[in-house]
């Protein structure tokens, strides 16, 4: 439950989304629209946008958008920091929407709630028939409430309990009571079969506060975005090392993401002609993914270079098989297999139609560079402004790519970034101009 970097919805100013949420149902044409101006009222975070949403939240419609752009609401409150709406979102552990429920006990979370007897109410929740306890025990590890511990312990055991739920279990054992023996489970759930599973186990390890995770982490078979969201929560401060790892290690194989790098698991049948591995890129589970990748590089490069430009534009449409198809072009550009469409390819991805936060522009930045040292040049001046180029990752990366240029070259163009707005940028650029 967090905001969307992606602001894909049509766009509409403050006074029209406040404007929006003080019409009752029967007043407004397109439900949606209270979604929408919930959403665009998170830009505006000031008291009246806290009273606009403090009113649209104490209706109670029945009608399914209403409650969907109410549960958004609840959210952005808690976002804003507003301690004011406690016990009013507190009000919520007892309704019939689950959904509700659920955004209410994260947002009391978000808002370190303090009331011992709103924490009591999420602490009964734990006994009751709850689809995702996994949130309660989160938001009761972020809050420091240990008094359930004995409870979370056996969910943690209990074979009816998910894996979600036994991996916020253990990520509350070692958080609050020092365990860390159980670390090793949150390691192994970094290869359970399901990539939901995965993804929750990179949360339970944030949530556990332990650095010694990254490498296997790193590793393991699930998008970089995860694994660079790990890595920026868990670091502490503008440090090089820690507990032996080297942060710049860690990142840049991130970004790098060499598929030979990444702990793939087992898949059945999975066949090795290039057709098949070629769609696989397609799928929704990065552990396929990587696995065709390394397929894939032991293929032969000229039949790769033709199967991608085939499927470049059914690609097109689908930004997760894009970072594939960009990573295995950069795979044939290292085996000196050159296309001349790629350099289209690269110049159509880091256009403004796309959003700064989609995964693929990092590879086309490094592919750039190789193609081209004018074109990333002339384009060092843009993607070093945090406001032109806002996901730090891109930032990063070409500093990255600068690290291998000549001297003189590297520490004028790593000067540029030396005051930029994340710490990992600011130390890179300070290595590379040490």
């Amino acid at each position: 439950m967090q905001s969307n970097p992606f602001h894909n919805l049509p766009k509409i100013k403050k006074r029209d989304a406040i404007n929006i949420l003080r019409k009752p149902v029967s007043e407004v044409k397109i439900l949606s629209d209270y979604y929408k101006a919930v959403f665009h009222l998170a830009n505006f975070p000031c008291e009246e946008s806290e009273i606009i949403l403090l009113d649209f939240i104490k209706y109670d419609y029945e009608q399914l958008e209403y409650k969907i752009a109410k549960r958004k609401a609840i959210e952005v409150l808690a976002i804003f920091d507003c301690k004011k709406a406690i016990p009013i979102i507190a009000d919520f552990l007892k309704n019939d929407d689950y959904y509700l429920v659920e955004t209410a006990i994260w947002s009391l979370g978000k808002l370190k709630c303090d009331d011992i007897n709103i924490i009591n109410s999420i602490c009964s929740i734990l006994y009751k028939q709850f689809e995702n306890k996994r949130i309660v025990i989160q938001t009761l590890t972020k809050l420091g409430v240990k008094k359930e511990i004995d409870k979370i312990r056996s969910l943690s055991t209990d074979t009816q309990s998910s894996n979600g739920v036994k991996g916020a279990s253990f990520a509350a054992l070692i958080k609050l009571c020092g365990e860390e023996d159980k670390l090793s489970y949150l390691k192994d759930f970094l290869r359970l079969s399901n990539q939901n599973d995965r993804h929750c186990a990179v949360q339970d390890i944030i949530n556990a506060g332990h650095i010694s995770v990254l490498p296997d982490l790193i590793k393991a078979p699930v998008s970089p975005s995860f694994k660079l969201k790990a890595i920026d929560s868990l670091w502490i401060g503008e440090i090089l090392c820690c507990k032996n790892i080297n942060i710049f290690n860690c990142i840049d194989s991130i970004i790098l993401d060499d598929p030979k790098t990444i702990n793939t698991l087992y898949i059945n049948n999975f066949k090795k002609d290039i057709a098949f591995l070629i769609d696989q890129l397609f799928h929704t589970d990065f552990n396929r993914c990587y696995q065709s990748m390394k397929e894939l590089e032991k293929s032969p490069s000229d039949e790769v270079l033709y199967h991608l430009n085939n499927n470049w534009d059914r690609a097109k449409s689908d930004y997760g098989a894009i970072y594939f198809f960009i990573n295995a072009y950069k795979i044939l550009l290292a085996k000196q297999l050159y296309d001349k469409t790629i350099l289209d390819k690269v110049d159509f991805l880091l256009s403004d139609h796309w959003p700064n936060y989609m995964k693929f522009k990092s590879s086309a930045i490094q592919i750039l560079a190789c193609l081209s040292d004018t074109k990333f040049y002339n384009k060092i001046n843009q993607i070093s402004n945090d406001r032109l180029t806002p996901y730090w990752k891109n930032r990063y990366t070409a500093l990255l790519v600068l690290q291998n240029r000549q001297i003189h070259i590297r520490k004028e163009f790593a000067k540029l970034f030396l005051n930029d707005s994340h710490r990992f940028v600011r130390l890179k650029a300070q290595e590379i101009c040490s």
